[in-house]
């Protein structure tokens, strides 16, 4: 059942959204492109003042004679999130400012998965609480490379070894009890940042994720599907050769075992690039190789190309955008395998939809996945009424 409350608590998310994204902004522009009075959002404003959210700058500039109105600005400084990618060896860990700042930045070992839940407890206690000093703690996003079931309240990930039926989310929350714990998979939040920080301004639009594995997340309208649990679509086990190699998923020749940073050492030695001792092969060094005149190198990079090309011509016929926009570790792979994702497109799929597909590279760092978990938080979920203590989030 809808109340007032919650209105007027999405209406606070709406407005502080507005601040955020429009610096300087003026209490008369924020009733002009909403549909709330002029008496309901300078309320709304003076809540956010008061719960130290939103900070009045005083008179701004204006075209127009007279008095000039205040302009407004999120308290950055003073309101962070503290946001933990859980990675197959290590966790990476940040203090992300209300206004998408990284403030704080550190990184923690894994020997093996097991320590995840123990090592997530003591980076928060021992690195991000002290790094945050007085600045209001608004909550902790768990990012994983895998899927969050809201539904079930568990997570699955094939990279850090986590099943659905781990306990891993009733520990973290009691690890991390009095905070709000928000769960996120980890294309999902890359996917936000491009969505909010480029921006992006196709209604329909893909992201896809080429790192240790490959994933994908789905805008229509705007609005991401089904959330940030991965829940919406698992590209990255969507099979383009029925008789390729086993995945750990079950399946065979998914895109992830055959595309990803994880299978690259497999792929490069059949193309016989040198690969170093343990097998561990980074796209970097292929890059670094293909650019040094290797014609192994190259020839794997348009292999690595085509195959990534099959598997997204098929989501164009599934989905339909008019943007794909390709990130993670996988552009460090350069122009030339975005060229060949391009060029074989135009020979696979549905003619008609490829031919109106844009696809790119990323133009954010590796950072964004931070920034972007911590948008998605407070964009979604984060009530500034005050309403969000110990709540558990896993969409």
């Amino acid at each position: 059942m809808i109340t007032q409350q919650i209105i007027r608590s999405e209406n606070l998310r709406r407005i502080y959204r507005l601040i955020d994204r429009n610096a300087n902004i003026s209490r008369a522009t924020l009733a002009g492109i909403t549909d709330l009075s002029k008496t309901t959002v300078s309320s709304l404003v003076d809540e956010l003042i008061r719960g130290g959210y939103v900070v009045d700058c005083g008179a701004g500039i204006s075209s127009h004679q007279g008095r000039r109105p205040n302009a407004l600005q999120v308290h950055g400084d003073g309101n962070v999130v503290a946001v933990i990618s859980w990675r197959r060896a290590r966790l990476d860990a940040a203090l992300v400012s209300s206004d998408s700042r990284i403030l704080f930045r550190t990184e923690a070992p894994l020997s093996a998965p097991s320590e995840g839940v123990k090592q997530i407890k003591r980076v928060f206690s021992r690195k991000l609480l002290p790094a945050a000093g007085d600045a209001r703690v608004m909550g902790v996003c768990i990012i994983i490379p895998g899927i969050v079931d809201e539904e079930r309240q568990s997570l699955f990930s094939t990279v850090i070894g986590v099943d659905f039926n781990d306990l891993v989310v009733p520990q973290l929350r009691e690890a991390l009890a009095g905070y709000p714990l928000c769960f996120l998979n980890d294309t999902a939040c890359f996917a936000y940042a491009e969505r909010v920080f480029t921006p992006v301004q196709e209604p329909y639009f893909a992201y896809v994720n080429v790192s240790a594995g490959v994933g994908a997340c789905l805008f229509a309208e705007g609005r991401m599907l089904r959330g940030a649990g991965a829940m919406a679509t698992q590209f990255g086990h969507f099979s383009i050769d029925r008789d390729g190699p086993a995945c750990s998923c079950g399946g065979r020749g998914c895109l992830e075992c055959l595309v990803g940073e994880n299978a690259l050492g497999m792929r490069a030695a059949r193309r016989g690039v040198p690969v170093p001792e343990g097998g561990r092969l980074l796209f970097s060094d292929v890059a670094a190789m293909a650019d040094a005149g290797n014609e192994n190198a190259q020839a794997l990079i348009a292999d690595l190309g085509r195959d990534l090309a099959c598997g997204i011509s098929n989501l164009i016929s599934l989905f339909n955008p008019s943007l794909v926009v390709v990130g993670g570790t996988g552009t460090n792979l350069g122009p030339a395998f975005l060229a060949e994702i391009r060029t074989s497109l135009q020979d696979m799929g549905f003619g008609e939809f490829v031919r109106r597909v844009k696809v790119k590279y990323s133009r954010l760092g590796l950072g964004a996945e931070l920034t972007g978990a911590a948008q998605y938080y407070i964009d979604t979920h984060y009530d500034f009424s005050g309403n969000t203590q110990q709540q558990l989030f896993l969409r």
